[in-house]
């Protein structure tokens, strides 16, 4: 874990993260084999800004939603590095480095504001190379080649007149010394649910961080498309059901309420644990 500073944070961390409950392991992948990879953020409070050194993430899916799902032309998305709040998932696709070369996957520092918690740089294991088995390298080609020809399935949305909609709901992120708040009011089991939506709708939604930390945003059972930041258009819209909202900022989303699955009562609210438990978490209803 490196000891220099992270972003406006001064305090030391006092936790490392570990991998599959071990610090440090060791995942052996052979030089240009291709390894499908799960990642989950099962971390109660921290941030993780995923990197692997000298390779990218082909990315496939994000928090369980295949990228080909809405964009069938481009099934993939690849990246150097991922920021993955927690309980958020990366479904990726990784390639082995080089021979005799050394990599490690590793999270970076993450500024979480001035009030946010340390996320210093880390390790999180070394990658190894298996030992010259000539079977391996085969198996290694067999996996970079292989292909599955089956049509995606997706589902097309014309989701350009929702974004200049004018927004349906508004959630607003606040804290003080007493406890965490949506809307100004604090989680309670007997609350009546602060919002509702009707199943087969879909709705713009502004998530507002009037605090001076990062809070990740996550609503049960549904998916929404993130596509802007501050009013900008992100570079990169994702459709996620957890997603950072920056410190005295805003993320414009877009939710999916059509599948009929979701009838009931549910919740959406802060991932970082801690803060859900002293309130900052809110009912809707779908009906």
């Amino acid at each position: 874990m490196s000891d220099a500073p992270c972003g406006a944070n001064t305090e030391t961390a006092e936790r490392v993260l570990t991998m599959n409950g071990a610090v440090r392991p060791e995942m052996t992948i052979a030089p240009g084999e291709r390894q499908f990879w799960r990642m989950v953020n099962a971390s109660p409070d921290r941030y993780l800004d995923l990197q692997l050194d000298g390779q990218t993430f082909e990315t496939v899916a994000l928090d369980g939603m295949p990228v080909a799902y809405h964009e069938p032309r481009n099934p993939t998305r690849t990246a150097n590095h991922f920021l993955l709040a927690p309980a958020g998932r990366l479904e990726a696709i990784v390639t082995g480095p080089p021979p005799g070369t050394h990599s490690a996957l590793r999270t970076l520092c993450v500024d979480t504001g001035p009030d946010g918690d340390p996320n210093p740089e880390m390790v999180l294991a070394d990658l190894v190379q298996p030992s010259s088995d000539p079977s391996s390298t085969d198996r290694a080609a067999e996996q970079l080649h292989a292909t599955d020809g089956r049509p995606p399935l997706y589902k097309p949305i014309d989701i350009e007149p929702l974004k200049k909609a004018a927004q349906d709901f508004t959630v607003i992120f606040t804290e003080d010394k007493n406890g965490f708040y949506i809307n100004g009011h604090k989680f309670a089991p007997d609350a009546s649910p602060m919002t509702s939506v009707r199943v087969g709708t879909y709705q713009h939604w502004r998530i507002v961080n009037r605090t001076a930390e990062l809070h990740p945003f996550h609503i049960h059972q549904v998916h929404f498309l993130a596509y802007a930041q501050n009013g900008v258009p992100l570079a990169h819209p994702a459709w996620l059901d957890t997603v950072n909202v920056p410190y005295r900022g805003s993320l414009d989303v877009i939710l999916d309420f059509t599948d009929p699955v979701i009838k009931g009562m549910s919740v959406f609210h802060c991932h970082l644990l801690n803060h859900e438990d002293k309130g900052m978490m809110a009912k809707i209803l779908f009906k």
